[in-house]
Parts: C-alpha cells; structure tokens; sequence
C-alpha cells in the first residue's frame, strides 16, 4: 500500500471514533475541518510521489505539503518524532498546554503526560506507532500543573518518523 493510501485510510479512521457527547454541529465542524486538511494533504502527497523528481526533492516537497496543510487545522497541532521528542506546534497548541513554542520544541510526549500515567502513556505511544493512528480523550499536564483533558485524533508516520496529533480541549460537560 503506498503512503499516499496509508495516509488516507488513516485519516478516515481517525474521525470514526469522535465522542458523541460534544455538540453536535461543533464536533461536525471540527472533524469535518479537519478530514478537509487531511484529505488536501493526502492528495498534495500523492501528487508529490507521482512527480519524477529526486528523493532528495521528493522528501523536501513532501515536507512542505505537511507543514503547509497541517497550519489550516482548526486544533492545537503537536508534531513529534519517532522518540516522542516535539519537533513542530502550532499557536493553537502554545494556548493550549501554556507552554511556549519554543519551550515545547524541548519537550516530549512524556514531558506533558502526568506523572501517574507514564506507563500507561508509553504503552500508548508504542500502540499508536504500531496502529498509524488513534483517536480518544488524554490528559496532559499544563505549564501551571494544571490537568488538561483534550481529544485527540493522531497520525503516525506522515513523513518518515513524524507523527501529528490534533487536540481539543474537553470542556467539563463534554466529559
């Protein structure tokens, strides 16, 4: 299957999971806004792999139909390597967590799950590297301590070793 089709049937289900309790016409809004950059950027990629270009200019191109269409999602978007480690976020993800652009490029996954759900956010990460994708509710820990529940719908392997994740904040009565 080649990535163009991965990613496509990634995105797909990483909408099928969407949590019935939020309102309605805003969880349409937002998964429809979402599967919207997906498909772009899946149809941008596919593109791409048809040219006859270099690898070396195919991985550049690539990387920039990423970045490009991953600045539309209407979500705080954290990108992450193989190792959990952040390599890119969006303004949307700075509000979110608290934390700056800057101090969340020295950050990883691990750095903003609680204390008491390492092991359980490890198990996950390696689950979702294995999947291509997941979707659910996480909680993260914010720049005040604060707890912060956020549904997610992730992505593993976009590029090579970059993996995205979307993320709502759950307000309590979404709970």
């Amino acid at each position: 299957m080649s990535r163009s089709s991965q990613l496509g049937t990634t995105f797909g289900a990483m909408t099928a999971g969407a949590r019935r309790t939020m309102p309605a016409v805003l969880r349409r809004k937002r998964s429809a806004a979402v599967v919207r950059t997906l498909t772009r950027l899946k149809r941008a990629l596919h593109a791409i792999d048809m040219r006859a270009l270099g690898p070396e200019l195919r991985q550049r191109a690539r990387a920039q139909a990423v970045l490009d269409e991953l600045s539309a999602i209407p979500a705080a978007v954290l990108v992450a390597n193989d190792r959990g480690r952040y390599i890119d976020a969006n303004s949307r993800a700075t509000r979110l967590t608290g934390y700056s652009h800057a101090q969340l490029l020295r950050m990883s996954v691990w750095d903003l799950t609680p204390t008491v759900r390492q092991v359980q956010g490890r198990r996950l990460w390696q689950t979702f590297l294995k999947r291509g994708s997941m979707t659910g509710v996480y909680t993260l820990v914010g720049a005040q301590g604060n707890t912060i529940r956020a549904r997610y719908y992730a992505a593993a392997n976009v590029l090579p070793g970059v993996h995205v994740s979307a993320l709502f904040a759950v307000k309590r009565s979404q709970r």
